[in-house]
C-alpha cells in the first residue's frame, strides 16, 4: 500500500543516493561529446544555510548523451560565482549567499551547464493532507521533491478515513513522508486520535515539540510560531504566546494556526481564534497560515475587526489545498479576501527576505490558477 512508509531520513538519503547512481558506468574508455548535468535531490534553486531544513546542498553528477554518469574522479567541477555557490570535486554543490550563478561540469573535452539559484530561507507546504481515499495528496508530496526549503504543514495532515480506521500515519502519503526531516508541522482536528495527539507526536516526533504541540523557531531573519488550535489556544498557550512574541521582536514573523480567524469556506470565519489574532497583531506578526478549510484564499493587511490596516495588518493565507478534498468558497465574500480558489491542490512557497517575503501559490499539473506577489514587513 503506498501509504506505508518507514526508515525516515535514512530512505531518504538511500532514496537520493540510488537516483543519482543510476546508469551508473565505471570503466568509460573515453567521453561521449555533450552531456547533461544532474541534481539529487533535483534542486536547481538552494536556500542559503538555515539550520533547520538542511536543504542547502545537492549532489551534482555528470550524465553522458548516451546516458551513463561520468565517474565521479573523471569530473572537474566548477562554480561560475564562489560567493553564491560553491561545488567540491566529489560534486557537493553548497549554497553560500543570494543570487545566480552557473555550475559547469567538464568531463573530457565536454562541459555541461546548469543554472542555480541561490535564495533566502524558503517555507513551503499547506495543510489537509493525507487520505485512505484520496490520490492527489501524493502529487502535492511529489511536488516537494524539487523544491528546496523548510517543508510546513498546516494541521489535518492525516486523516483516518478508511475502514476499518488506520493507525495515524498510514493515510499520511509516502511522498510526503519522505519530506519528514525538514518538515515542521502543525496539528489539526484531524490529528486527534482518541481525543490526543500522541499518535500525531509518535509520528512526526521531536519536530512535532510534544507534549503541547506549539513552539517556535527562527529561520534567516523570520521569527516562525507554530501553534495548537485543536480546536483552539487555552490560556497557557496564549501567555507563551505573548512571552514569545515579545522574546522574539523580530521584524518579519510568521504564525500558523490550523482554524483560519477569517474564511469564506465551508466552515466559515472562526470567532473562537479572536484572541490568537489579537495577540499576533498587537506583536506586529506579518503572516498567519491557515488550513481546516479546503480551498486556497489571501487576505489583504487587516486588523483584528476587519478593517483594512496596509500599515500593520496581519496578511492571513488559508492553504487547506495538501489534497485531501477540495472544499468551496461562498459568497458573499468575507472582507478584505483578495484572492480565493476552491478547485486546485497545490503548495504555497514563500521566500522569506530580510525585510520581505515573496509568495507564489504552486498548483498540481492539473491546473494552472496561481497567486503570487511580494511584500515587506512593517
Amino acid at each position: 500500500m503506498h501509504r506505508s512508509w518507514s526508515g525516515g531520513r535514512r530512505a531518504l538519503i538511500i532514496a537520493l543516493a540510488a537516483g543519482a547512481g543510476a546508469g551508473a558506468c565505471t570503466d568509460l574508455q573515453s567521453p561521449t561529446m555533450g552531456g547533461r548535468v544532474a541534481l539529487s535531490p533535483p534542486w536547481t534553486s538552494l536556500v542559503v544555510d538555515d539550520t533547520v531544513s538542511g536543504g542547502t546542498t545537492v549532489l551534482a553528477r555528470f550524465i553522458t548523451t548516451s546516458g551513463d554518469t561520468a565517474p565521479t574522479g573523471a569530473i572537474v567541477w566548477s562554480s561560475s560565482n564562489t560567493g553564491i555557490l560553491r561545488v567540491d570535486a566529489a560534486g557537493v554543490v553548497r549554497s553560500v549567499a543570494p543570487g545566480e550563478a552557473i555550475l559547469r561540469g567538464s568531463f573530457g573535452d565536454t562541459t555541461a551547464e546548469q543554472h542555480m539559484t541561490v535564495t533566502p530561507p524558503v517555507f513551503v507546504g499547506t495543510g489537509d493532507i493525507g487520505s485512505c481515499l484520496a490520490i492527489r495528496d501524493d502529487e502535492t508530496g511529489r511536488m516537494l521533491d524539487s523544491i528546496a526549503g523548510v517543508v510546513f504543514t498546516v494541521g489535518d495532515n492525516d486523516y483516518s478515513d478508511a475502514t476499518p480506521a488506520p493507525a495515524y500515519g498510514v493515510c499520511y502519503p509516502s511522498s510526503w513522508a519522505r519530506q519528514l526531516p525538514r518538515t515542521r508541522p502543525a496539528p489539526g482536528e484531524d490529528d486527534l486520535r482518541n481525543g490526543t495527539l500522541s499518535d500525531y507526536y509518535g509520528f512526526f516526533g521531536a519536530a512535532a515539540a510534544p507534549p503541547l504541540g506549539y513552539y517556535s523557531y527562527d529561520l534567516g531573519t523570520w521569527h516562525i510560531v507554530m501553534l495548537n488550535t485543536t480546536p483552539t489556544a487555552d490560556t497557557t498557550q496564549l501567555r507563551w504566546l505573548e512571552d514569545d512574541l515579545a522574546d522574539h521582536p523580530a521584524v518579519c514573523t510568521l504564525a500558523i494556526t490550523h482554524r483560519p480567524r477569517f474564511s469564506s469556506g465551508n466552515t466559515g470565519s472562526a470567532p473562537v481564534q479572536g484572541a490568537v489574532f489579537q495577540r499576533l497583531y498587537d506583536a506586529g506578526v506579518e503572516i498567519l497560515l491557515s488550513g481546516n478549510d479546503h480551498h486556497y484564499e489571501r487576505f489583504a493587511p487587516q486588523a483584528p475587526n476587519q478593517t483594512p490596516d496596509p500599515a500593520g495588518g496581519i496578511v492571513q493565507f488559508i492553504v487547506g489545498t495538501g489534497g485531501k478534498s477540495h472544499g468551496t468558497v461562498n459568497l458573499p465574500l468575507e472582507a478584505n479576501s483578495v484572492a480565493q480558489n476552491d478547485d486546485t491542490y497545490g503548495l504555497l512557497r514563500l521566500v522569506l527576505r530580510p525585510g520581505g517575503y515573496d509568495w507564489r501559490f504552486i498548483p498540481t499539473s492539473d491546473r494552472t490558477f496561481t497567486d503570487a506577489g511580494s511584500a515587506t514587513c512593517h
